[in-house]
Order: C-alpha cells, then structure tokens, then sequence
C-alpha cells in the first residue's frame, strides 16, 4: 500500500502507544499506532480528560476497523467484494458509507475526465500491484481488460442507494479513495468528543483543532529523489492533507520500476508528476483529488486542483534539465513554506 510521503513534523516517532501527562491537563496527549487499511495507522489525541482521550482514540480506531470492513478488496466478507460478485447480475443495495464514497469517486472521475477511476481492479491485479507479484501486461492482456476499466461502467442509483456494473468482469478498487473516508470519518469522531488530534494513514491525515501550544499543523513535503530531505512544507488549521507518490511503491520486473499509480486511461504507470499533495477539508475528496492530478501531470493537473474550489495543492514533478521542480495552486498560497525560498 501506499507509503506516507508527509509527516507531521511537529510529533516524534513512537513505535507503541504513548501517553504523556503534562502539569496542564488539557496539554496531555496520546499517541497510538495500529495496523489497519494495510498500513500503520496513527491516532493522536490532545485534550480532555485521560478516560475521554482514550474513548476517541478507540472510537477513532474503531470507525477506521470498519471502513476496513466495508471497503477493502483483501477481504471475502466485506461489502466491497459482494458488490464485485453480484454487480454484474443485479442493482445490489450499499450501506451509506460505502454509497457515498462510491458517489465522491464518481464525480472525481467526471471532473478529471477519467483519469482517476475505481473500476481499475483488474488492471491492477493484471500489473501484479493487488498480491505483490511483478508482471508487466503484453498487449493483448491490456487489450482484454480495457474494456472493463472505464468509471461510466459503475452505475449508481441515488434513490435505491444502489450500484450495478454494465458488463461482466468489472472489479472496482477503493485503493485510492477509502484511507481519505476512513481520516475523515475518524476525525469527526475527535471533533463530536471535543478533543484536538491528528489521524494519519497511508498519505492521508486529517488534523481536529490545534496541537499543544501550537497554532497549526505543519506537514512535510519529502523530496521524490530524497525523502530524507523537504521540498518543503505545508501549515495548515484543520481538514486534509493527502499525498500521493511512487517513490515508495513500486514494482520491479525485467531491472525496471513500474510505480503503483497506473494511469485508467492509459492502462500504464503514470510517471507525469513524482507526487501530488492536496488539502482539504474533505478528506475523501482529497485522496482520490490526488490520484488524479498525478495521472494528469504538473500543468492538466494544477488546472483540475485550480477548478475546484474545495481543493489546494502542489505538484512535484521532473522537470526538462532532470531537477525536481513543484507548482501550486492558487489557493495554497503561502500555505507552502518551500524549503529553499
């Protein structure tokens, strides 16, 4: 799965659960790690009292277990694996979490005229990148499964909360989606308790109010050609923040690195950009936004962030001399700090 490309760089690394009781009592803090969604998932809690603090931490974990449950392709009992079986053959009726997400990658897919798109299961199982196993397709592999990659093959029904697929085969994949619902959706739970906290998994974070002492978060933009050092920074009150790159995950077959961004159009790797950062306030929108700028590269892709007014970002990409060179939208602003201004 896709490995985080921006750390929070205000929070030291802890490898378990930590609990830090300072002399204010609205200063303590937790800081829990878990295994979820296929990646190390962090809660951080500040405020309240020590029962509350673990209360929405656990809440938290526990709303990420089921967008787990719901929508991962890894697992035969969840919603997600039911809805690729029977959607073929019938309208099939979904929970309203998974509805919604579905909907949000719909109009993502629309608004970028399909260069982010869910119903890329089997392309990704064909590349190899679904059980780890490198295998660049021959022609005639692509040409049999492109007709099964295309969003307007999932069909939606608003009033039945329903989906269906218009062709056998189709296989949705929520891979660049779900961790962006599942941020979201724990981060709530922090704001209905009354708590200030961070939730980070995979790329995707999601900050509640404001750290200790602190009037913002401040977020690291690793350098694609090295992730010990920044591009820069992104500062930020509240909402998203979501990465995308393939520095981190990629596949080797025949001595060369096929990154884990395939392009739905193409039916290839996306090496337009390096990676992709996005805020806010929507977290769902903000995974997948970030999907699809990569695929489009620095100038479709800022266009399509500029385009939505509920989007703000960067794009790192190569540049023609080979350097790494990043453009921002409009509404980051000074919201990027780069690191050599």
């Amino acid at each position: 799965m896709l490995q985080a490309a921006c750390r929070v760089l205000a929070v030291a690394a802890v490898v378990a659960a930590v609990v830090r009781a300072d002399a204010d009592p609205v200063a303590a803090s937790i800081h829990q790690y878990r295994y979820l969604m296929g990646t190390s998932v962090l809660v951080e809690v500040h405020g309240g009292d020590g029962p509350s603090r673990t209360a929405a931490v656990e809440e938290a974990f526990a709303s990420i277990a089921e967008v787990d449950r719901l929508m991962s392709n890894y697992r035969a009992d969840s919603e997600l694996t039911h809805l690729n079986r029977e959607g073929a053959a019938r309208d099939v009726v979904l929970s309203e979490p998974l509805f919604r997400v579905l909907a949000a990658a719909q109009q993502v897919s629309r608004d970028s005229e399909g260069a982010f798109d869910v119903t890329v299961g089997r392309l990704v199982r064909l590349w190899g990148f679904f059980d780890k196993k490198p295998h660049v397709p021959s022609a005639s592999e692509l040409a049999t499964v492109k007709p099964l990659v295309n969003y307007r093959n999932l069909v939606l029904n608003d009033q039945q909360r329903s989906a269906h697929f218009t062709r056998e085969g189709v296989e949705v994949d929520l891979g660049g989606i779900a961790k962006g619902f599942a941020v979201e959706i724990a981060g709530q739970v922090l704001s209905r308790r009354g708590v200030s906290g961070l939730i980070d998994a995979g790329g995707n974070q999601f900050v509640v109010g404001m750290p200790p002492g602190k009037i913002g978060w401040t977020f690291g933009i690793e350098n694609p050609d090295d992730p010990s050092t920044l591009l820069g920074v992104v500062e930020i009150q509240s909402g998203s923040v979501a990465t995308s790159a393939d520095y981190g995950n990629f596949l080797v077959a025949n001595g060369r690195k096929y990154g884990h961004l395939l392009d739905p159009r193409l039916l290839q790797p996306a090496d337009a950009s390096l990676s992709v950062t996005i805020v806010s306030n929507d977290g769902t929108l903000a995974d997948a936004a970030t999907k699809a700028a990569f695929v489009l590269g620095p100038k479709a892709g800022l266009a399509f962030i500029d385009a939505n007014p509920m989007l703000a970002g960067l794009i790192a990409y190569r540049g023609a001399d080979g350097a790494v060179k990043v453009v921002t939208s409009q509404r980051l602003g000074a919201r990027f700090k780069p690191a050599h201004a």
